[in-house]
């Protein structure tokens, strides 16, 4: 999960301002273009193989102990295909993001765009082990002529940021009590199948049970 949970410096390269159809009424919404100038040790954030992908150590077995003191301190500082056509570009995509904007000395002026989605993942690595990435932030939640005009103003400079993912909750398994509330609930209600939720939610509430098939002797 694309994270940046501490305030992280970036710089704010565009800001777009638009309308946004929700329905048949017109919202403002704003576009961010983010660049993230960072080690690559960061890039596991975005994905788990991605830093592996991108960098390698090619010092091992080279014998040039003066080209590995010139290195910058890092166990994957080559770049593992330096003539690929960089930037490379991630289908990944995050929705609900909550992000922060902090441009001032006090937390207080800080911006904050709620349902945010975060895209165009471009990626760039560097020799030496940094990379280069660039992000969008979407939002069309509550955005208003003051966040559009304060961040038309931080374009092209550098900025606090905070992204952060909503919490989701494990979905809850449904017992016999949540669904029939005549039932008393004990510790060890069972756990309903699709058919039990079906056959007894579709019965009126005052339907006698079935009665049971007997079956009648033979007269002697």
């Amino acid at each position: 999960m694309f994270e940046l949970l501490d305030p992280t410096t970036v710089t704010l390269t565009n800001a777009q301002s638009r309308v946004e159809k929700h329905g048949d009424e017109d919202v403002m919404a704003i576009d961010l273009a983010v660049t993230w100038n960072t080690n690559n040790r960061s890039l596991t954030a975005i994905h788990k193989q991605l830093r592996d992908m991108l960098f390698c150590d090619m010092r091992q077995g080279s014998g040039d102990a003066q080209e590995e003191m010139d290195l910058p301190v890092d166990e994957l500082p080559n770049v593992r295909v330096p003539g690929a056509d960089y930037p490379i570009k991630l289908d990944f995509q995050a929705v609900g993001a909550r992000v922060e904007v902090a441009y001032g000395i006090s937390e207080k002026t800080a911006i904050v765009l709620q349902l945010c989605k975060v895209h165009k993942v471009r990626v760039t690595p560097i020799e030496g082990g940094s990379a280069e990435v660039k992000f969008a932030v979407s939002s069309a939640s509550e955005i208003d002529d003051h966040i559009i005009g304060t961040l038309s103003v931080l374009q092209q400079r550098e900025i606090s940021l905070k992204l952060s993912m909503p919490d989701i909750e494990p979905a809850k398994t449904l017992t016999e009590g949540d669904v029939f509330k005549t039932v008393v609930p004990d510790e060890q209600q069972k756990q309903l199948s699709a058919e039990d939720v079906f056959v007894n939610s579709s019965a009126p509430a005052d339907a006698p049970a079935p009665a049971k098939a007997t079956r009648k002797g033979k007269k002697g």
